[in-house]
């Protein structure tokens, strides 16, 4: 009787999500557990997530999972040897699902949808949070992110003149500028910051440009750039005779590393940046 009971509390141990182990091939998903105080086991192309998003760093055990779209089928059974598996994902990762759902519970989270980008972010940190029984500390998240914002907005309040062009080098002639429906858009927003580019944007909170399209910025524009880019950007700047006749290419601000695709997380660390950076000057090419 004792063994049967040991039995049915362990089945349902390892049934409920809450005592599941959380994996993820998305790194905004991945960034939102670490902020909530979730450590993922695994993690999608985890090289990368250091390269790209960084902050919050992924725990050293965090397990490798390999290419996003077709993640180690050898590490996933590992995992699954080890307990329930949870996978929170996007849809952008639909296709895997299939596959995952061998290994374990596969729910699904939408961070970037139609609609309001923002309000879309908070939508999806909640819903995160709820998988991982984390309400509340979803709501601690957001309101400590405003409150950093409340912080900040002062200290910038005298470049709100200024419209600032947010880019991203894809190469040296093609750039993502990112519009006012976009997480980063709304970051410039709180802080009374005015953003360059006005232009409607996909739902991923872009649009591809050409670097002519600089051009057609408001003259008094500052240029922020994020990192990562091409390695051999700055010399094939030099060499660009647009580039250099821009007048936003006399003092660009260079920012480190942020997840331009991220939650909250990235969101707070892109407004704590910004900030730096127009107050104490940016990163080098």
């Amino acid at each position: 009787m004792q063994i049967k009971l040991i039995a049915v509390v362990l089945s349902l141990f390892f049934a409920n999500p809450l005592f599941a182990k959380i994996a993820t091939l998305d790194w905004t998903v991945a960034e939102t557990l670490i902020a909530l105080g979730e450590k993922p086991i695994a993690v999608g192309d985890k090289p990368s997530y250091r390269v790209w998003v960084n902050h919050p760093a992924l725990p050293d055990e965090t397990v490798d999972l390999g290419v996003r779209l077709q993640p180690n089928l050898e590490q996933l059974l590992a995992l699954k040897q080890q307990g329930e598996l949870v996978f929170i994902n996007t849809s952008f990762y639909a296709k895997t699902t299939t596959n995952l759902n061998r290994f374990g519970i596969v729910e699904i989270v939408d961070f970037y949808q139609a609609g309001n980008a923002w309000q879309n972010i908070l939508t999806a940190t909640r819903q995160v949070a709820k998988h991982i029984g984390k309400p509340k500390q979803a709501e601690q998240l957001i309101n400590d992110f405003s409150q950093k914002i409340a912080e900040i907005q002062p200290l910038v309040q005298p470049y709100q003149t200024r419209p600032i062009a947010l880019v991203q080098f894809a190469d040296s002639r093609h750039l993502r500028i990112y519009g006012k429906n976009s997480p980063f858009g709304e970051v410039l927003n709180q802080l009374g910051l005015m953003n360059a580019w006005q232009t409607e944007v996909n739902f991923w909170g872009f649009e591809n440009i050409e670097i002519t399209q600089l051009a057609k910025l408001p003259k008094n524009s500052r240029l922020v750039v994020i990192k990562p880019y091409p390695a051999n950007i700055e010399t094939a700047l030099k060499h660009n005779t647009l580039w250099q006749k821009l007048p936003l290419a006399k003092d660009p601000l260079i920012l480190p590393a942020i997840w331009t695709f991220g939650g909250v997380p990235s969101a707070q660390r892109f407004a704590e940046s910004l900030a730096d950076g127009l107050l104490n000057g940016g990163e080098q090419w």
